[in-house]
């Protein structure tokens, strides 16, 4: 027997290369393994012996391109002064040493800071050092057989798509002949002309060829690897099966007895591709990150001929004037046109330290505003994939890995299953061992049990999505039906930024001074700044630039305009005294105090009903940076409020959420995502409400929006309701392999008809899933 590549798993053709004590196949393959074990990466092997992928004769030249500042651009998604991030194309991987590998590289290549792999996209996030070579680390990838792949990912996949239609075409020209030319032998027509029987079965054995070598290559590939590492997946039943039906069926040609089980062979092959066809298409629709940017409500303020208009970052294009806001989320890549602006890039990087830019610099999608406002330039078309990526970096989760592992516990009674069955019927029937034995290993599958999850969730995250509530990943749900507690922000989330009456206590007010407020509060997008601004700009006071701004998170801001020192905010804040419990903006302009902004909150419509139904299987939490004027009416409004403080600091929030958690509870914090940023990443779950211009906060778990506040009890039942649709998918499954496998066991079930159950039961799965999920939003 010849031997296999220790690294790749190749047969070794001829004279193997031996390198401590170990066999491959090639040099590339040896050097590949040298390179690992001198830098600690021995365990690559352990998790999945043979894994490696062949290394190709890598040219040195092959990615000079990439050195190239124009094409180099292309690649690069992010870049400063220490470091440069890009997302490269790995059709190579295709297993957890890969994952493994890739994610240790920097053990092989110290210019790599860190390295995730998406799986499913076959993709990796890379950080490089700003002094690596971008076409040097492109070389690396290529010589330890992850060569990247620059050209056009989706016509590769369309590529990939038509082979598999091809290979569907060919297994089901071959299941339709197959079963023409076999209907007479059903009929008994055949037996009195032995010839044509003959005629038939031979023929039936030629087209049969193409199907097991062309179209059910797939799975005997993904089988033979997965026992050559001694491990099991889905595909190893289904090889046997397949191979068990044709070498009867070649069998029983050859030895003159008919066509055996041809028609089921094909059949089978046939029909297990509309499964994966079905499937594949049906994941398609429910991809996370295309139905979520169809209604994603991320909107920034166009600069059109001098006029702001408020416009959803798709209609963005190319050359656009762009005004930024304090803490407000760059869409796309762009020039700034403003004299000087602070950048914060921790959404990006990871780094809170924020980056002073100049005129004309160029600034990546993704970083934050900080500070007084900014125009800029769009040099890319914004879409909202790009925040989407942001938002959403989290890898493959555990829910994946515990899958995997009840498929393999699975998989594994099937195989000891369909060895018992065989032992039983060699006592019963010797002839139909092979016939028993398939149609256990067809129709017993994992697939219905596996998909349940992933389709229920998929489903509802875009209900919930459709009617105001977007969840950053499909786990969200998850973490949403275990809450116990609710914590609601008063300011912005509570009350309404619309339609807020402003009145103004204090010294009169000049033209120059409101221009100096209006123009320092249109610089921040809190809502009590808004709501000045929009109260001066009924009064004829439109905002100009300003030379400088500060937001001071749970305080008020401050600024310059025309070389005159404004403050605005708590009283404490520009130094003054105010003993009122009344939602106020103390003035300061140079050392003067000229008064205050009283502001009267207008609470949502509806919003005490919504508090007083969630209050009835949840403990309500409101926490406020304002006085304690609302107390008193939000108590008597909702009796079943847990707790209520006032005059809370951010980093008060951030506490109070902390305390609870280490009660055993599990919490969901509703704020507004500006003041309320540590405390949403801080909660079990945080969603960001959204209203007017929005503010794009990654830190939290899902983003609501302002008008579907109103509908909240009822978006939380629609989650909570996944738990049902769950219960009724793994019942089924549960029953469907039961009384499947009864009849196949018992000779009821022949192979055929197990290949067409087998997708039914997976296509029924995804059919409850839609429908339970859809009724209970309708």
């Amino acid at each position: 027997m010849s031997e296999a590549c220790f690294h790749c798993g190749d047969e070794i053709v001829g004279r193997p290369i031996v390198y401590d004590e170990k066999l491959f196949c090639c040099n590339g393959c040896s050097m590949v393994f040298q390179l690992l074990s001198e830098n600690n990466l021995d365990s690559f092997y352990t998790i999945e012996q043979g894994a490696g992928v062949k290394p190709k004769n890598a040219n040195t030249h092959k990615y000079a391109f990439l050195d190239v500042p124009e094409i180099r651009q292309k690649y690069v998604t992010f870049e400063d002064e220490n470091s440069l991030h890009l997302t490269l194309f790995l059709p190579t991987i295709h297993c957890s040493s890969c994952i493994y590998l890739l994610e240790n590289i920097q053990k092989i290549e110290p210019n790599v800071s860190s390295c995730n792999v998406n799986f499913v996209q076959k993709t990796a996030a890379i950080i490089l050092k700003k002094e690596a070579s971008l076409s040097e680390f492109a070389l690396l990838l290529d010589r330890i057989g992850y060569a990247p792949n620059f050209g056009d990912k989706k016509a590769l996949e369309k590529k990939r798509n038509y082979q598999f239609l091809y290979k569907l075409g060919v297994a089901g020209f071959a299941f339709g002949s197959i079963m023409l030319w076999t209907f007479p032998e059903y009929l008994g027509i055949e037996d009195d002309n032995p010839e044509i029987q003959s005629f038939t079965a031979y023929l039936s054995l030629a087209v049969s060829i193409p199907v097991l070598l062309y179209s059910a290559s797939d799975y005997l590939k993904s089988a033979y690897k997965a026992l050559r590492f001694r491990s099991l997946n889905l595909d190893v039943p289904i090889s046997v099966g397949i191979l068990a039906l044709y070498a009867q069926s070649v069998y029983t040609i050859l030895s003159g007895q008919g066509t055996g089980y041809m028609d089921s062979f094909a059949g089978f092959v046939f029909f297990l591709l509309i499964g994966k066809w079905f499937q594949s298409k049906t994941y398609e629709s429910l991809s996370f990150e295309r139905d979520y940017t169809a209604y994603f409500p991320v909107a920034v303020t166009r600069i059109n001929e001098e006029i702001e208009e408020i416009v959803e970052i798709d209609k963005i294009s190319i050359g656009d004037l762009i005004k930024l806001r304090n803490e407000e989320i760059i869409p796309c890549d762009a020039l700034l046109t403003s004299d000087t602006v602070s950048i914060d890039y921790s959404f990006v990087t990871g780094e809170s330290e924020p980056i002073r830019l100049h005129k004309g610099d160029f600034i990546y999608a993704g970083g934050k505003i900080v500070g007084k406002p900014a125009i800029v330039r769009a040099e890319n078309e914004s879409n909202r994939s790009q925040l989407t990526r942001i938002w959403n970096e989290s890898g493959e989760s555990a829910t994946e890995e515990k899958s995997d592992r009840l498929s393999v516990y699975f998989l594994s009674g099937v195989l000891i299953l369909a060895a018992a069955s065989a032992i039983i019927w060699y006592f019963l029937d010797l002839h139909r061992i092979v016939e028993i034995v398939v149609a256990v290993l067809i129709v017993a599958c994992p697939c219905a049990l596996a998909l349940s999850k992933p389709f229920t969730y998929g489903n509802i995250t875009r209900i919930l999505g459709r009617k105001g509530l977007f969840l950053k990943n499909a786990e969200v749900i998850e973490q949403l039906n275990q809450t116990t507690d609710i914590v609601f922000d008063k300011t912005g989330t509570l009350t309404s930024n619309k339609d807020r009456e402003v009145q103004y206590d204090g010294a009169p007010l000049t033209d120059s001074q409101k221009l100096a407020i209006s123009s320092i509060t249109n610089a921040s997008s809190h809502p009590l700044s808004r709501a000045i601004t929009l109260q001066l700009q009924k009064e004829g006071i439109q905002p100009e630039s300003i030379e400088e701004f500060e937001e001071v998170s749970g305080n008020g801001i401050k600024g310059a305009y025309e070389e005159k020192q404004i403050q605005l905010g708590k009283a404490s804040f520009v130094g003054a005294i105010s003993h009122s419990n009344e939602t106020e903006v103390h003035v300061k302009i140079e050392d003067d105090y000229l008064g205050k902004f009283r502001i009267e909150s207008a609470f949502r419509t509806d919003i005490f009903k919504v508090l007083e139904t969630l209050g009835s299987e949840k403990e309500i939490h409101v926490l406020s940076g304002d006085s304690e004027k609302d107390k008193t009416k939000i108590a008597s409004a909702v009796p079943n409020i847990k707790e209520l403080h006032f005059g809370q600091t951010p980093e008060d929030k951030k506490e109070y959420i902390h305390l609870l958690q280490n009660k055993g509870r599990k919490v969901l914090m509703i704020g507004d995502g500006l003041n309320d940023a540590g405390a949403l990443k801080k909660a079990d779950v945080g969603i960001a409400i959204s209203e007017d211009i929005f503010r794009f906060t990654p830190g939290s778990n899902a983003i609501i929006d302002a008008d579907s506040l109103a509908i909240l009890p009822q978006l939380l039942n629609t989650s909570k309701f996944s738990r049902t649709i769950l219960g009724i998918c793994y019942v089924f499954s549960i029953l469907y392999n039961i009384v499947g496998l009864t009849f196949a066991i018992s000779g009821e079930l022949t192979p055929l008809i197990a290949a067409i159950l087998m997708p039914i039961s997976s296509i029924t799965i995804v059919f409850i899933s839609t429908v339970l999920a859809y009724l209970k939003a309708n």
